[in-house]
């Protein structure tokens, strides 16, 4: 009987150093293998949360490879929630002993890999430091994506971020400039850190023309902002740009199609939105705005990307490391202007998009009205975004996972299939 073996060449990036390794990662009879099986720790849908539909499109990327995959959502008490069937375990926010019980479930379910899919804000305890309870007591290999990477804001958010490193086998990031952070800001000396940029499904849909058609929008220049409306948006400086646009774009129309995220709707209600449509109105551009007061689902929220002439990320926050809105419509060839926060900075370099400035209405201004002025540089910039884009097709994403979760669970002696397609690596990023 042939004994089968796999090696895969892994593309490691730790600080400011490149380095390949091997790893042997199954040998195995024939009829003996095992499919890994990975618990993945987050929000989950039906929750309207960034991360909640990051997870569901990981989780279904990841199955299609192969992987069993058991979710424990992280419930946060805002919306009552009928979870999928593959929620095996329900967290509640804020009970530091439930995080305590999770990790025993874990472990009685012998999980191959544990998947943390951190964000501060969504995990109980101050900085979310419940999360370390679980993470202490799991006995299966951790891998944990950082969706949020910036410099500690106090002592307490430093230990916890950098206790989540030293108890992570593997941390992925989403960009280099996370990287730069974690290298600039904490100890990452022994820690295995990972570039895994953000996935992207992509889905077939009508053509730009069609959809502005249905939308009632045929022969409007399309500017577009796209997810929920939080202040750190930046959405009024892309309002307050439209009176200086609609002198040389006549036909300019900026769609904001979103809703108010449900944790500030609890706290503020709808003022942000409605503070939105006001400064409209008080600007004399309520014609050359349309808001869709909606969290769409993943079909629409292509369809409004892909009906889009040239996309709008103002956002405030220089330290945003990730953007899904961001992934999705450079992977769909967009022309994009944006203001240069960490991930914009990279994703956008090498010609991919413009960069405007942050708070500046007029450079918002000036980046859109150089777009739609000049036809050819847009085609080119798409063209660029397509390329570079395709790279982030979840299949991608879920395929250099599996192999990291496969190194991350050698020590524990078990053997796997690598499905024929991830057999041969690729660099993604």
């Amino acid at each position: 009987m042939n004994i089968l073996a796999y090696i895969v060449w892994l593309d490691d990036t730790v600080g400011q150093q490149n380095r390949k390794s091997k790893a042997v990662l199954s040998i195995f009879l024939p009829g003996e293998a095992m499919f890994m099986k990975v618990h993945v720790i987050s929000t989950y849908v039906p929750a309207k949360c960034g991360i909640a539909e990051y997870a569901s499109d990981l989780v279904k990327a990841l199955e299609n490879i192969g992987v069993k995959v058991n979710v424990i959502a992280v419930d946060q008490g805002v919306e009552h929630l009928t979870y999928p069937s593959n929620v095996s375990y329900v967290i509640k926010r804020d009970s530091e002993r439930d995080y305590i019980e999770a990790a025993e479930y874990v472990n009685s379910e012998d999980a191959d890999v544990v998947l943390v899919q951190h964000e501060y804000g969504i995990f109980g305890g101050r900085w979310g430091c419940h999360l370390l309870r679980f993470m202490e007591k799991v006995d299966a290999p951790l891998v944990t994506t950082l969706h949020t990477v910036i410099p500690p804001l106090d002592d307490f958010m430093d230990e916890v971020t950098q206790r989540i490193l030293e108890l992570s086998n593997v941390t992925t990031v989403m960009s280099r400039g996370s990287l730069r952070v974690l290298h600039e800001c904490y100890d990452i000396d022994g820690c295995d850190v990972r570039i895994v940029p953000h996935g992207v499904r992509f889905i077939q849909t009508e053509g730009k023309d069609y959809i502005k058609a249905k939308l009632g929008i045929s022969n409007r220049f399309v500017m577009s902002t796209i997810g929920f409306l939080s202040s750190n948006k930046g959405i009024e400086y892309a309002i307050m740009a439209l009176p200086k646009i609609k002198r040389y774009v006549s036909n300019i129309l900026y769609l904001i199609v979103g809703t108010v995220h449900p944790k500030q709707k609890q706290t503020h209600g709808d003022s942000y939105y409605e503070r939105l449509a006001n400064l409209a109105e008080d600007l004399k551009v309520k014609d050359q705005v349309l808001f869709i007061n909606t969290f769409p689902e993943k079909e629409n929220y292509v369809r409004y990307i892909v009906a889009s002439d040239v996309i709008v990320l103002p956002y405030t926050n220089e330290m945003q490391v990730s953007s899904g809105f961001l992934a999705h419509a450079l992977s769909y060839g967009k022309a994009i202007v944006s203001t240069p926060f960490v991930h914009a900075k990279d994703l956008l370099s090498n010609g991919r998009g413009l960069l405007c400035k942050f708070k500046d209405p007029d450079s918002v201004a000036d980046a859109v009205i150089k777009l739609a002025g000049d036809p050819d540089l847009r085609a080119e910039i798409e063209a660029k975004a397509l390329r570079y884009g395709l790279r982030f097709k979840w299949e991608n994403v879920a395929e250099v996972l599996l192999r990291i979760f496969m190194e991350a669970s050698l020590r524990r002696e078990k053997t796997y299939v690598i499905p024929a397609y991830a057999q041969k690596s690729q660099r993604i990023y």
